[in-house]
């Protein structure tokens, strides 16, 4: 059951390969990036920019912690619109794909150790298999540094370049302690999610983005 746990909590945080090798310069958004004159314009604009982004993947390491257990994959989340995406969820030492989410509007399929279960949505699937729910429509957002449409925002700490130091929606904390590179554009290199609720912890290292 731990295994279980572990490999879906793995597939509905992000991140991509353990050994990934980690790029020099990030592909981020392009659009122009004029000098805002307030954090919250800078925000405001990362936003629109970032919801105009066709498609996107990452690649990464990520640790979990739940409760009195903890583990670590490595994991390539490739995002194709805004509602389709792969999974792959690998072993950290040998690479090997040890578990598989797909999601595409309306259906959700979670496939390990040649078995695969579908649903309507991927918390709904998560909490159905293995009693765990994560807010994966939220984290499709919040792994590339913006809040989640639809979402109330309970709290945003914003940096001088209006990126989030600290954001927080639907009962979870999440926070961005490095980026890579500069400017309103940059994407994250390290991501903390936590939500004490569910005792739950979530580590992300991005190795690898992708853009379009």
């Amino acid at each position: 059951m731990y295994q279980r746990i572990v490999v879906a909590l793995c597939a509905a945080t992000l991140v991509g390969c353990a050994s990934a090798p980690k790029p020099q310069q990030p592909t981020t958004p392009n659009a122009p990036q004029t000098k805002p004159s307030s954090p919250e314009q800078a925000w405001q604009q990362r936003q629109a920019t970032f919801a105009r982004m066709a498609a996107w993947q990452l690649q990464g390491k990520v640790g979990i912690q739940f409760r009195d257990q903890s583990a670590t994959f490595g994991i390539t989340w490739a995002q194709r619109g805004a509602d389709q995406y792969e999974m792959n969820i690998k072993h950290p030492l040998t690479g090997a794909v040890v578990a598989l989410l797909n999601g595409s509007a309306g259906r959700v399929s979670l496939t390990t150790n040649g078995k695969t279960t579908q649903d309507a949505s991927a918390e709904h699937l998560l909490k159905s298999q293995v009693g765990v729910s994560l807010p994966v429509e939220g984290m499709k957002y919040w792994v590339r540094g913006v809040a989640a449409p639809g979402m109330p925002i309970q709290q945003v700490k914003l940096d001088y370049y209006g990126r989030p130091e600290v954001l927080q929606q639907a009962g979870w904390v999440i926070e961005y302690p490095e980026w890579e590179g500069n400017g309103t554009n940059a994407l994250p290199e390290k991501i903390q999610l936590k939500r004490a609720a569910e005792n739950t912890r979530v580590k992300v290292v991005a190795q690898n983005w992708q853009t379009k």
